[in-house]
């Protein structure tokens, strides 16, 4: 088996057709088709089934098409590496941000991108840090920004900041009444307080179920929406409080809302840059994936965002 053999595979998968296959990889029609024959006599399975009108892939055809896709596309991705060196990094980065942490990075991040890389694409995709992770194990993600500490066993995280968490009410008049003499509110106190927080499954609900529950304060959580502008929209309407990143808190957008750092203990969670294990990145995702440390450092010492950056060991 060998890079053509891969290629004749991924091209009659994606046109459903020997002759079309051929036309798109410049090769004569009996040439792939006597490549492909080669390839499933060696494998001794079979790999399309051939119909009348065209071929379709076999369920052990489709798993080869899986690991043919990762090869030619890592294949690529090294050689497009190589010829970088000679110049300034090219290519594409995709990149995944929290949705609480996107109005805070996005733009810097671009714009050191733009200055630095010229030749390099970047695109953001704003999603769920769970989402996320499981978009970097597909490929859809070279790098994404995620939070926690239990990373899954094929994703290397690499800490860059640990945030505090608000809670954010109506007003600062609403929040008034809960707090200590330092402006604080003890997490004892999140248990009298009528709660809006996403679902058990979200990554920000899962830390606040487990802190609270180490401290034995239960809390009571009335309403559960997987929608960052709609809890916002009912603590708006005073339906309850929230709790949230102070990035999220402070993003530039209409909101006007009361909030309060949560003390004694602190809820806070740790976010990190996150690659996929298995995979190596090119020189444009490692140049990139430096910006993206330099911007959340930068902005951790910013006084909208109660965060302190995580140096590394070297």
């Amino acid at each position: 088996m060998d890079l053509k053999d891969l290629k004749c595979v991924v091209a009659i998968a994606e046109t459903g057709s020997f002759i079309r296959a051929s036309e798109k990889l410049n090769m004569s029609q009996p040439s792939v088709s006597a490549r492909v024959r080669t390839l499933e006599e060696n494998l001794g399975l079979r790999l399309f089934e051939r119909e009348t009108r065209g071929v379709k892939i076999t369920q052990e055809g489709q798993e080869l098409l899986q690991h043919a896709k990762v090869i030619l596309r890592q294949v690529s991705e090294a050689e497009a590496d190589m010829v970088s060196y000679r110049s300034t990094p090219v290519g594409l980065v995709r990149v995944g941000l929290p949705t609480s942490l996107t109005a805070m990075l996005a733009v810097p991040l671009l714009e050191r991108c733009m200055h630095d890389m010229p030749n390099v694409k970047l695109r953001l995709v704003e999603s769920m840090s769970g989402y996320l992770t499981q978009w970097l194990r597909d490929g859809t993600l070279d790098l994404s920004v995620t939070f926690g500490s239990n990373p899954p066993p094929d994703i290397e995280v690499e800490p860059l900041a640990r945030e505090d968490l608000l809670l954010v009410g109506r007003s600062n008049e609403d929040i008034e009444p809960y707090l200590d003499s330092d402006g604080s509110i003890p997490m004892a106190r999140l248990s009298e307080i009528r709660l809006i927080l996403p679902g058990p499954e979200h990554g920000l609900r899962s830390l606040i179920d487990t802190q609270t529950r180490q401290q034995a304060v239960p809390i009571n959580v009335a309403i559960e929406i997987d929608a960052f502008n709609e809890i916002k929209r009912l603590v708006t309407k005073g339906l309850g409080y929230t709790i949230m990143s102070s990035a999220a808190y402070n993003d530039g957008t209409q909101w006007s809302l009361g909030a309060a750092t949560i003390r004694r203990p602190t809820v806070s969670r740790v976010v990190n840059l996150a690659t996929l294990s298995s995979r190596s990145l090119p020189r444009a995702s490692k140049e990139v994936a430096l910006r993206i440390k330099e911007t959340v450092r930068q902005k951790s010492q910013g006084e909208d965002w109660f965060a302190s950056a995580i140096i590394s060991s070297p």
